[in-house]
């Protein structure tokens, strides 16, 4: 594996870079290199000052002190990738790449541009791909490479990658690992930020640690263990994993939710489960497996062709969501930005909006009690009360989160449904959403996630369900099933 060392010029730096907001800092002089050759991860809870070093970085944000210097910014040579994909999924690829060029002029040069553009697919491991193939037939992972590979069509010699594998499944997540292996090795350098940490030793060559908008560490990776990074992020030792040994009683009790058949193809076919109250059971699979499509479908989002629910002896109605939502299921997407909150409205307004009933009489809306819903709901899931009444935008990823499960869970559900519970959300915050998901489960509700983190289901699930494919492959106790077991049961399709 190559890599830099110290004495390599760096292609970019940050000296002294501070950037505040009226009073607020939310960066406090920060100086780090980035060298040609390297993948450097940039770690740090949400709300750390990553996101705004990076954005100054690429030119996006002005700092309010200090610099940006090296070759790479002087020349504009920097790509910045964010977690939410900019493709336009109606173009071809090569329309993609066309946009993403520097080229000026009156005509556009498609033969020399198609030249470029097989290039940089092939850096970016989408040599396979058409460059005529619409991008809304591309998976998640390669409209993810994709999305590496425009910032190569710009000639970029520094990119930056913000939480890349989030959206993707353990085999997925490796090939944007060997993509990011390749644009070290061609000299490039690669600012590389996550929340999945044991990506940092598989794959990082230099560690950056940013807490509350200082840099506390930074070093090659070799100096750092996992107990060291999540200390530094967090500020004090990091918290014994939650213990989801729950009492087996609740196994005694009739399944309060029964699927059967359900099936919508190619998506999911014949998928066949219970779930019981103060279970919290997890759909685990690859992206493109069919779990998360079968929690969309329980939530009315997603009609399936053929099969039924049955909730407390009551049908759902499985082709309307507002019909779901009435039988008393509340869903929580993976995607909070455009489909669990609303960004533009404070934490009261978001809670409220999913429980107009509880908060109104004779249709007019009623303030106090709107405030005291908002207040009940956000100590459920660990909110801080004195924010409630500001804009969900400004909050960091981990409390955006907890705004969508207050929502879901202001509707008072008694069929809870969530899809990557904890989708680019920091450690800090993972231990309060899911304390607060297993006290709801606690207090009788049944619980369904789908989730591609094997981390995750061992922290919060108590029984998981394998699929393959868009089918069932098995079913476990958390407990009892050992990791290869599982993966390989996603992996391959068949039980280990």
């Amino acid at each position: 594996m190559t890599f830099s060392s110290a004495s390599t010029p760096a292609l970019l730096e940050a000296k002294g870079l501070s950037k505040a907001y009226g009073r607020v800092t939310v960066l406090d002089d920060v100086n780090v290199a980035f060298r040609a050759g390297e993948i450097h991860a940039l770690l740090g809870e949400n709300g750390a000052g990553k996101s705004t070093l990076v954005k100054i970085l690429a030119g996006v944000t002005a700092p309010t002190a200090g610099e940006v210097a090296g070759p790479a910014h002087a020349n504009r040579d920097v790509a910045m990738v964010f977690q939410e994909l900019s493709v336009i999924r109606q173009l071809s690829v090569l329309d993609n790449l066309v946009l993403a060029d520097r080229s000026k002029g009156v005509f556009v040069p498609y033969r020399r541009l198609g030249r470029r553009a097989r290039e940089v697919l092939a850096l970016a491991g989408l040599q396979s791909v058409s460059l005529d193939r619409p991008v809304e037939t591309l998976s998640l992972a390669e409209q993810q490479l994709l999305e590496i590979a425009r910032g190569l069509m710009r000639d970029a010699k520094v990119l930056i990658l913000d939480e890349p594998t989030a959206t993707l499944s353990d085999v997925e997540i490796q090939r944007v690992h060997a993509a990011a292996r390749r644009l070290a090795e061609t000299g490039h350098a690669v600012l590389y930020i996550t929340h999945r940490l044991g990506e940092v030793f598989q794959l990082a060559h230099h560690v950056t640690i940013m807490r509350s908008g200082k840099l506390v560490a930074t070093g090659p990776t070799r100096m750092f263990e996992m107990h060291d990074i999540i200390s530094h992020m967090l500020g004090h030792a990091a918290h014994d994993p939650l213990d989801v040994a729950e009492s087996e009683d609740s196994l005694l009790e009739a399944p309060t939710l029964e699927v059967s058949a359900l099936s919508l193809a190619p998506r999911f076919d014949d998928v066949s489960f219970s779930g019981r109250c103060g279970r919290i059971l997890a759909l685990f699979g690859q992206v493109g497996s069919g779990a998360d499509d079968v929690v969309r479908a329980l939530a009315g989002l997603l009609p399936p062709a053929n099969g039924n629910a049955m909730l407390h002896g009551t049908r759902l109605p499985l082709h309307s969501n507002a019909g779901t939502k009435r039988c008393g299921v509340a869903y929580v997407p993976a995607d909070r930005a455009t489909e669990g909150v609303f960004l533009n409205a404070s934490v009261t307004d978001n809670i409220s909006s999913s429980a107009l009933k509880r908060v109104s009489g004779w249709s007019v809306l009623q303030r106090r009690k709107e405030l005291a819903l908002a207040r009940s709901e956000a100590s459920k899931v660990r909110f801080a009360q004195a924010r409630i009444g500001e804009n969900v935008q400004a909050f960091s990823g981990g409390n955006q989160q907890k705004v969508a499960l207050a929502r879901a869970l202001a509707c008072v559900p008694k069929l809870l449904l969530m899809s990557e519970p904890t989708r680019g959300v920091d450690v800090g915050a993972r231990p309060d959403i899911y304390h607060s998901v297993r006290q709801m489960a606690r207090e009788g509700m049944t619980v369904v996630v789908s989730t591609s983190d094997l981390l995750e289901i061992r922290e919060l699930a108590d029984e998981v369900m394998t699929m393959y494919r868009g089918r069932v492959v098995g079913r476990h106790n958390v407990r009892t099933t050992k990791d290869p077991e599982l993966l390989e049961e996603i992996l391959r399709g068949a039980a280990a």
